[in-house]
């Protein structure tokens, strides 16, 4: 693919955004490295050294080198390349002005220096738009997540006393999030489903681990159930049930493997639902 049209068609990923440490609002001389890069190599980490630097993150790129954010300078409508490394390609092209900043640098994102003919994303730079980081993909996980609906038996919202009312969480155990991007940088997300921490509402809690639990199935009724996740009630009363449900994520970049995002997610809110206690009463009936 043309490099002018590469970054065309990564147009709409710019916001209007302030610079990266990296980003100077005006670099004379960005260009005039002859198409080099500043920064090099070594052990698979890139050492940055002023403007067109190149920056690590601690994605997995390749060949055990990290995902490269690659400052390129800025593009002018005349399209000198005075501010322009020619190594990011032919042109660029002119990023959209920001308050204090004129001309915002153009930055790519690739899996290693010797594939920069064709960049994961091309970019502006900006305040509101973080770098390409595991931690970046977390909090993208948790924005994409909602809290899935609790199943309740019995299911007509009363719970008896002493009659155990069983629970599970109403998702798979692996949930594909679709694709997400991040600055323009085209990621699956997935999670895989881990525990889930309740609270009954009455001051019991107890977690739910290995499987979102076994919905109930009249038509195989497990008795006294005892061996279901689920809470036997000794109050009457009202009670608000939430369950917090935690997964693993897991991020992909094209064809290559999925890869863990370290620690787990939640999504911002529990899941909740509400039951009525309800003491259950034996009346006698004389014989007819």
């Amino acid at each position: 693919m043309n490099r002018k049209r590469t970054f065309a068609a990564a147009a709409f990923v710019l916001a209007t955004i302030g610079c990266l440490p990296t980003c100077a609002a005006s670099s004379p001389g960005c260009g005039a490295s002859g198409g080099s890069f500043h920064g090099a190599r070594d052990d698979g980490s890139v050492n940055v050294s002023g403007a067109c630097g190149v920056t690590p993150t601690d994605l997995p790129g390749k060949g055990g080198s990290p995902v490269l954010v690659i400052d390129c300078g800025y593009a002018t409508a005349a399209d000198d390349h005075t501010h322009w490394n020619p190594a990011c390609g032919p042109t660029g092209f002119p990023c959209p002005p920001v308050p204090g900043t004129p001309n915002p640098h153009q930055f790519i994102t690739v899996i290693s220096l010797d594939d920069t003919a064709v960049p994961i994303a091309a970019w502006c730079a900006g305040a509101a738009t973080p770098m390409p980081s595991a931690a970046a993909l977390r909090d993208e996980v948790i924005r994409l997540l909602h809290p899935p609906a609790l199943g309740v038996s019995p299911s007509t919202g009363t719970a008896l006393i002493n009659l155990r009312t069983l629970f599970w969480v109403n998702t798979a155990t692996e949930v594909e999030l679709g694709r997400a991007k991040l600055i323009g940088f085209p990621v699956d997300l997935r999670v895989t489903y881990d525990r889930a921490e309740f609270d009954f509402g009455d001051g019991a809690t107890d977690t739910l681990t290995a499987t979102p639990g076994t919905p109930y199935d009249p038509a195989h009724d497990c008795g006294a159930c005892a061996d279901r996740f689920g809470h036997n009630y000794t109050a009457r009363g009202g009670v608000t049930v939430t369950a917090r449900v935690y997964w693993h994520a897991q991020f992909r970049i094209g064809a290559a493997p999925w890869t863990d995002i370290p620690g787990d997610v939640t999504a911002t809110q529990p899941s909740r639902t509400t039951l009525t206690v309800k003491q259950s009463r034996s009346t006698l009936t004389p014989p007819r």
